[in-house]
């Protein structure tokens, strides 16, 4: 009956109704932690907050983080994945961040800020549905990063809100910032044969945005793009950046056990 509501109302109005319903849960059960932000402030995708970051801890174990690296978060949100690594990291590591939404790199340097191994900056790139108010192009943008300064980057829901040649200029950048041997986990939506044979994925892509990519609405691709696995795979080649392991989603492929997206893990040749 829920649904059958839900499936009929707007979709401003249901936006509405579900902010109203965190609101109420806010006053109720409040947040505790600081650095975890109010449930109706929270812009950085569904899931439990928490949950979320904890879990994505594990995936950068799993792929190699240590304590002691230095670790580059291309689009940190609202320290989603910066909270736990605050229990992880020790002094000698260090962390920086960077996101397109200045009110999520404000709301982390206010409650980060007695963590002197832990930087936010704002990065004032245009991207038509998140930052459209932006003043840098996505395809020139140089990262506030030093060159061959970090041990592992990582990118969870980028590019899949960015077009082809965006995406080309940051795997340039994450190439620069990254040590010899350093090594990135970035998300994609990958489009390849199994993909699209799939009869029932959880977003459809129709909409050609560039060659090899596609979107799921044709008047605002960034919502989100999927890119030709044979594009990437090239793109990473070009960039210097030797794919490792390819993690396929379930977005598209029902039975996987890695999360929702694609994920590629890679290495600084």
């Amino acid at each position: 009956m829920k649904d059958a509501i839900k499936s009929i109302l707007p979709v401003n109005v249901r936006t509405r109704l579900k902010w109203a319903g965190y609101a109420v849960k806010d006053i109720i059960d409040p947040v505790k932690d600081p650095r975890v932000p109010n449930r109706r402030d929270t812009f950085v995708g569904g899931g439990d907050f928490v949950a979320v970051g904890d879990d994505f801890l594990k995936t950068l174990k799993r792929h190699g983080v240590t304590p002691d690296m230095a670790i580059l978060d291309v689009g940190c949100g609202q320290g989603r994945m910066a909270r736990p690594l605050t229990e992880f990291l020790v002094p000698e590591g260090h962390y920086l961040g960077f996101d397109i939404v200045k009110a999520g790199v404000e709301w982390c340097q206010t409650h980060y800020a007695d963590l002197p191994n832990f930087t936010f900056v704002h990065a004032d790139v245009f991207n038509a549905r998140y930052n459209a108010d932006g003043h840098n192009e996505a395809s020139a943008y140089t990262f506030p990063s030093d060159s061959d300064a970090y041990d592992f980057a990582f990118l969870t829901s980028v590019f899949t809100h960015m077009l082809q040649t965006d995406v080309e200029r940051y795997l340039s950048e994450i190439t620069r910032s990254l040590k010899p041997g350093g090594r990135c986990l970035i998300t994609w939506f990958l489009l390849n044969p199994q993909t699209e044979a799939c009869k029932a994925p959880r977003l459809t892509f129709r909409f050609p945005v560039d060659e090899g990519s596609k979107t799921t609405l044709e008047d605002s691709p960034e919502a989100a793009i999927a890119f030709s696995e044979n594009w990437v795979r090239d793109a990473y080649l070009k960039n210097g950046l030797a794919i490792e392991a390819i993690e396929y989603g379930n977005w598209a492929n029902p039975h996987s056990q890695f999360g929702y997206q694609d994920t590629i893990i890679a290495r600084k040749v």
